[in-house]
């Protein structure tokens, strides 16, 4: 997982990416989602048991948020993406005065500096990828193997319901609006609220 100084992904970033396509047709293709269960379940199954389901998966989202935040601190260049941001902002400034002030040389001139930042960007915009590739690696299969747990009957690791403050007992399987049922609003949430504090531990660790 080494950095990528020029925007170019490494045989591994590509196998990494080949992987993650794979993972992420996990699902929708019912033989790699049991695949993935296969694998995950020894893993998981145990700690899901052993914490209480509210609080695994709150943990579970931590977990994969502390490791996709951690990836995009080492694989994602801020502080370059930011000057460049600024290059271009700058720049424009730059072509708006000599619009106004109809400098035809200083705008060819002007141009090739815009040129030369878009594929800059672009650039940038390609390793920024990298880390989301990466993560999937991690946080597609714990996804799936969620899903499946409140999806198969055979997998009777969580308890049908859980008590919630205020509202009282509540299935995790209950629809909130749409699709989203209980337990992936639970899910979402918690990735959500572990995030910024993922990337804070992050980023003072490393």
């Amino acid at each position: 997982m080494e950095s990528s100084n020029n925007g170019s992904w490494s045989k591994y970033d590509k196998l990494a990416g080949l992987l993650a396509v794979g993972l992420f047709a996990g699902y929708f293709v019912q033989p790699i989602e049991a695949i993935i269960v296969a694998v995950v379940s020894p893993l998981l199954s145990p700690l899901a048991v052993w914490l209480p389901f509210s609080l695994f998966i709150v943990a579970l989202a931590g977990t994969t948020g502390l490791y996709t935040a951690i990836l995009q601190t080492k694989l994602r260049d801020n502080e370059r993406m930011e000057r460049l941001q600024a290059k271009m902002k700058t720049l424009q400034e730059r072509v708006q005065t000599a619009r106004n002030e109809g400098d035809e040389g200083e705008l060819n001139e002007l141009r090739s500096e815009q040129q030369e930042l878009m594929q800059s960007q672009l650039k940038m915009m390609k390793e920024s990828v990298r880390p989301m590739v990466w993560s999937l690696l991690i946080t597609a299969p714990a996804f799936i193997w969620l899903r499946w747990v409140f999806t198969s009957p055979a997998a009777a690791v969580t308890p049908v319901a859980f008590f919630f403050p205020v509202i009282g007992q509540i299935a995790w399987t209950a629809t909130v609006v749409g699709p989203l049922q209980v337990w992936l609003v639970w899910y979402i949430g918690a990735s959500i609220s572990s995030g910024y504090v993922s990337r804070k531990i992050a980023q003072q660790a490393l």
